[in-house]
């Protein structure tokens, strides 16, 4: 049998066509306007900007970052976000309520997402039956009109709004977290000075020069 190999292993054909027809025929069933583009396997950011281009992925803002967690706890977490958002573990983790978040590992994947490697994306809660993953979506998305998600495996790329992403979880009994970083400073910004204290000689604090 043919099958879908790449760094992740593989995957066998008919499983996976079989998965991706149940998905369109889900977005078809709910009403969902959506695109979908070939592409090469793209396993990283850079890879699916490589791409985006020629495919006519756009908008920039819409092309997003998918990461399939584990806490400490054993909880399982898949995270949407901006590709170009800087989204710490540790503002992520915080976030989520789940202590020391970590990637998940490859067995988790094809156990419960049923994915190979690189092909992590929301649109897998259609195969987590058993809602053994919560779906968190970055509030940033929710606003925009054109996302791009893998359709269950990293050589396409499904277009799907905002609404329509939260209202496809919902129909799937994965209704999302959505996480608020806008106060989460941005990573590598240096932390806000501390207060100085009034100097009480010489009757109160003097101003500095420059």
């Amino acid at each position: 049998k043919a099958s879908h190999e790449g760094r992740g292993g593989g995957l066998e054909m008919d499983g996976l066509a079989e998965q991706q027809a149940a998905l369109f025929a889900k977005l078809h069933e709910l009403g969902i306007a959506h695109t979908t583009k070939e592409h090469k396997q793209c396993f990283t950011v850079d890879d699916v900007e490589s791409v985006a281009e020629a495919c006519q992925m756009q908008p920039q803002s819409g092309r997003c970052k998918n990461m399939f967690l584990k806490s400490k706890k054993g909880e399982l977490f898949v995270f949407s976000c901006q590709a170009q958002a800087a989204r710490d573990m540790k503002a992520i983790s915080k976030k989520l309520g789940a202590p020391e978040c970590r990637f998940a590992s490859d067995e988790y994947l094809s156990s419960v997402l049923k994915v190979v490697k690189g092909s992590v994306t929301p649109f897998a809660a259609i195969n987590d039956t058993e809602g053994k993953a919560t779906i968190a979506i970055d509030k940033d998305l929710l606003t925009e009109q054109t996302l791009w998600f893998h359709p269950l495996h990293n050589d396409k790329s499904t277009s799907i709004s905002g609404a329509d992403l939260v209202n496809f979880l919902k129909a799937v009994g994965h209704e999302p977290r959505i996480l608020d970083f806008s106060d989460v400073p941005p990573a590598g910004s240096a932390p806000a000075p501390a207060a100085k204290k009034p100097q009480k000689e010489g009757g109160g604090a003097k101003k500095e020069g420059g």
